[in-house]
C-alpha cells in the first residue's frame, strides 16, 4: 500500500511518474484518468509527505522565497532560487499558505539536482531514479496520506540516496571532471549524519 487514497496502486505510480516529470494537474489528469481536483489533492499530500518525511527540504527553514532578493545569495541559492521561480512560472494558482512550510520550494530544491543530472545526460532512467527515491522513503515511513513514520529508518535512506546522486555525479557527468568539484563530492559521501529524534 503506497497511499491512502482511493485509487489502486497501479494508478497511484502512474500519477508518481507524472509527478516526477513535472506534468500539471491537468496534464496528469488527462493521462490517468482521475480527475483534476483528485490530482491536485494527491500533488498537495505527496509534497507534504516528503517534506514532512525530510527528502523534500527547505533551507529558508520553512518560509518562502518571495521576501528574498537572489542577488544577495551565492551562486547555488540563486540558481536554485531561479529554477525555482521558472518552474513556477507556468502553474497558474499556486500560492503559499500563510503559516505553513513553503511545499513548492522544498519540492524545487529535491528536483534541482536531478536537472542538473538532466542536464549533462537526458535519459528517462533520470525520472525512474526519482521515483524510486520516493518510492524508497514509502517503504519505510508509510502510506503516502499519513504522517511518515520510522524516523531513524528515513534517514538512513535519505543518507543513501544522497549518496546514489553523489556517485552518479562521480561516474557520470562530464561537467564535474574539474578535480575540485570532485573532491568536494567525494568528501560529502563520507560525512557522518547525526540520528533524527523520535516523531
Amino acid at each position: 500500500m503506497q497511499h491512502a487514497a482511493k485509487i489502486s496502486d497501479y494508478r497511484f505510480r502512474k500519477v508518481l511518474a507524472c509527478f516526477v516529470r513535472d506534468h500539471t494537474a491537468t496534464e496528469t489528469a488527462r493521462m490517468t484518468g482521475l480527475s483534476v481536483n483528485s490530482v491536485n489533492d494527491l500533488y498537495r499530500k505527496i509534497r507534504i509527505y516528503f517534506y514532512d518525511a525530510g527528502l523534500f527540504m527547505n533551507f529558508y527553514g520553512g518560509a518562502g522565497p518571495a521576501r528574498y532578493d537572489p542577488d544577495d545569495h551565492k551562486d547555488f541559492e540563486r540558481t536554485l532560487l531561479r529554477f525555482h521561480r521558472n518552474r513556477l512560472r507556468s502553474r497558474r494558482g499556486v500560492r503559499e499558505t500563510p503559516g505553513a512550510p513553503n511545499y513548492h520550494l522544498a519540492e524545487s530544491w529535491w528536483r534541482f539536482d536531478f536537472a542538473m543530472i538532466l542536464r549533462e545526460r537526458p535519459s528517462d532512467s533520470v525520472y525512474d531514479m526519482m521515483v524510486a527515491q520516493l518510492l524508497a522513503i514509502i517503504r519505510v515511513a508509510g502510506p503516502i496520506g499519513r504522517h511518515p513514520k520510522n524516523p531513524a529508518a528515513r534517514s538512513r535512506v535519505i543518507a543513501r540516496l544522497v549518496d546514489q546522486k553523489i556517485l552518479w555525479f562521480l561516474r557520470n557527468a562530464p561537467g564535474f571532471a574539474n578535480p575540485e568539484l570532485r573532491a568536494g563530492l567525494d568528501e560529502a559521501l563520507h560525512v557522518e549524519l547525526p540520528e533524527p529524534d523520535a516523531d
